[in-house]
């Protein structure tokens, strides 16, 4: 298998022009940043889309002109840098239970359009409305790294990889026709003849953009709470400049860290600040690794506790010399 680019894979592939449902979770911005590139090379393939999106992912398509058909969001919860197993397993219960009514009318607005495949980046409602309907489908995202190839991880993390496998096995559809899984790692595949390995999936500002060595270093954190260790490390280094996203500034943070820039999250401030960089610290989630390593960023990565997917991507990030990982997080406070 070779290791180029995603799009650049695609590319060499002979598909008809075809009808596509495109299905994303919005949980995390990777989905979404996957899905825009995904739909920019699609389209200029003249491939006609229908995509299936809830919360910020689906509001981030409509706002992009594109045909999006609301769908429940199933999320999962973390705190103190850490995924709430049970109580993540106890909302997406509830919600399942809530949303039962969605599946019918789902299946008959896409039957209605006449779609010949269903692409699904790990949302499951598309998935029953497909089965309903007899579409054909494909699964395409990160997730099914952990289920679908071989790799070796410490036996510490054993129950989390058990937990994370059941999980994706249960979301996801047994016999797809297809698997396609993007990674900066390239682990064996269990099944080749059903699995697909490709690189990262960029979209095209990421690709565009021009990388500079800028003075700051940029902090992103899923979910900051309790992470006041991150704050004091940051205070102790007042010659370099911090930029950090998704983070409430403390009350004190002019006098207590005047070399940290507080932003809110916007995609292309973002980008730049990503693109000027001089290296970047973050939570392990898949896509920021892989914009970072494209743009040759240094990586320091703080997995979220319990959720193995980022565990994984800390570990082959070390293991293949890419970054460097703190596998329990910032002390909390």
């Amino acid at each position: 298998m070779t290791r180029e680019g995603g799009v650049a894979t695609l590319r060499r592939l002979s598909v008809p022009m075809a009808r596509i449902v495109y299905a994303l979770t919005s949980q995390g911005r990777g989905h979404s940043s996957r899905v825009t590139a995904m739909a920019e090379e699609l389209e200029a393939r003249g491939h006609e889309l229908l995509f299936c999106a809830g919360g910020g992912a689906g509001k981030l398509l409509a706002a992009q002109g594109r045909a999006v058909v609301d769908v429940p969001v199933l999320r999962h919860s973390i705190r103190n840098n850490e995924i709430q197993l049970w109580t993540s397993l106890g909302m997406m219960a509830m919600m399942t239970l809530r949303t039962q009514g969605v599946v019918d009318p789902l299946a008959e607005r896409l039957a209605a359009w006449k779609p010949d495949l269903l692409i699904t980046d790990f949302e499951s409602y598309s998935i029953r409305a497909a089965n309903k309907i007899g579409l054909p489908l494909m699964c395409f995202n990160h997730q099914q790294v952990l289920t679908h190839t071989l790799y070796d991880v410490p036996s510490r993390y054993a129950w989390d990889a058990w937990v994370a496998r059941v999980v994706v096995n249960t979301a996801m559809p047994r016999r797809p026709a297809h698997v396609l899984i993007s990674s900066f790692f390239y682990p064996p595949l269990r099944d080749p003849e059903r699995t697909t390995l490709v690189a990262p999936i960029l979209r095209n500002a990421v690709r565009a953009v021009e990388s500079t060595l800028g003075e700051h270093v940029l902090v992103y954190h899923n979910d900051p709470t309790g992470l006041v260790g991150l704050f004091e490390a940051m205070a102790e280094r007042r010659e370099t400049k911090f930029i950090a996203y998704n983070f409430k500034p403390p009350e004190d943070a002019a006098t207590r860290l005047p070399n940290v820039v507080f932003k809110p999250a916007e995609v292309e401030s973002f980008l730049a600040d990503l693109a000027s960089a001089r290296a970047v610290i973050a939570t392990a989630g898949y896509t920021l690794i892989s914009e970072a390593l494209w743009l040759g960023k240094p990586l320091l990565v703080l997995p979220n506790g319990g959720i193995f997917e980022q565990t994984l991507n800390a570990i082959m990030l070390e293991r293949e010399g890419l970054g460097e990982a703190l596998m329990q997080g910032m002390p909390t406070g």
